[in-house]
């Protein structure tokens, strides 16, 4: 990347917006207790994420759900979020839970429209009271576009507009169905970013694998928030997950990782995987015995040579893992056990 893109990302970005205790909630194999919840969102502000979203206070169980993380976590920096519905319901629940502001989720298409009872200009009024009720209680505002990528533009554009005329804290486009090609996402937020002065927030799923790049490439575009979550848990395949976000900001651009502690990243990756009950995702960094592998013959000797900046990114510690040097199997090569110790030794 040259000196020009990489001044482009350290201009728009602004901070990530961590979803593991909402979207993160919805993976298949999530079931949060409060004490997990306390223990997740308290790795994620020892990391420094800039906000954390939680669900919808609509329902009672998971507005008493709010209260209680809220009252456990009191005096903590990081501001929480509440996702919710174009509802004024909605926006009275999440007043009374105590959040520092409102994701406003929207809709363009026209079945969920239509399933909602209410037309056009009906809906648009709603959304205007729903943000001036909350400005008018002093929570921050975030609207966001759902399947953004995948309905015409002409259908967003009203809703844009209306949007940055009542001054919302920041706008939220969303690939609800994880299909977005990186160009296209590219040309799309470019567009974005030449027309409206908001702060620009991405939703990536990942559901074609394409999340971690086309949030790099929001950002190259001129987006300036990117939500993620622990693991990258989340409805389906989830969505960018918050280590290889910041370790491409890492590669890319490390000014931008001086305020997160990523050291903590692997601890609370593999802490998500154990409650979740399941084995930590073998193509994630955070991998103990797989991110960070050496097994074939021509890389560990490579690494016995010249060290391991022949094959690794940057080193293990970075994200708070370790090196797995994996020798004597088929393809392993000649590598011996005192190799290795010597190789610790000087390596870590």
């Amino acid at each position: 990347m040259t000196m020009k893109e990489q001044k482009l990302i350290v201009q728009h970005f602004k901070g990530i917006i961590d979803s593991t205790l909402r979207e993160g909630f919805q993976f298949s194999k999530a079931n949060f207790s409060l004490k997990e919840q306390i223990k997740i969102f308290q790795y994620l502000v020892n990391i420094g994420v800039d906000y954390v979203e939680v669900g919808n206070p609509a329902k009672p169980e998971i507005q008493q759900m709010i209260i209680n993380l809220i009252k456990s976590i009191n005096g903590k920096s990081v501001k929480i979020l509440s996702h919710i519905r174009n509802h004024e319901y909605d926006v009275q629940r999440a007043i009374e839970s105590g959040v520092n502001g409102v994701n406003i989720l929207c809709t363009v298409d026209a079945e969920r429209q239509a399933a909602i009872q209410a037309s056009k200009e009906e809906y648009k009024n709603r959304l205007i009271r729903n943000i001036l009720q909350a400005k008018n209680r002093a929570l921050e505002v975030r609207v966001g576009i759902e399947h953004f990528f995948t309905q015409p533009f002409t259908k967003s554009f009203e809703i844009l507009k209306l949007a940055e005329a009542h001054q919302v804290d920041r706008v939220s486009v969303a690939d609800t169905l994880g299909k977005a090609m990186t160009w296209e996402v590219y040309r799309k937020i470019k567009f974005l970013r030449r027309h409206f002065s908001f702060d620009l927030e991405v939703h990536f799923h990942n559901d074609l694998g394409h999340s971690v790049s086309n949030a790099i490439a929001s950002l190259h575009a001129g987006a300036n928030w990117v939500s993620t979550s622990l693991l990258g848990i989340g409805e389906r395949t989830g969505i960018t997950p918050l280590s290889s976000l910041l370790a491409n900001l890492y590669i890319l651009c490390p000014l931008l990782t001086q305020k997160y502690n990523l050291s903590l990243l692997t601890q609370a990756e593999n802490y998500v995987s154990r409650i979740c009950n399941i084995e930590m995702p073998v193509n994630l960094m955070t991998n103990i015995s797989n991110g960070f592998a050496h097994k074939g013959g021509i890389h560990l000797d490579a690494l016995m040579r010249f060290g391991p900046h022949k094959y690794e990114l940057f080193s293990p510690e970075v994200i708070g893992n370790a090196r797995n040097l994996v020798i004597r199997t088929l393809i392993s090569g000649k590598t011996t056990e005192h190799e290795v110790e010597e190789f610790k030794r000087k390596y870590g």
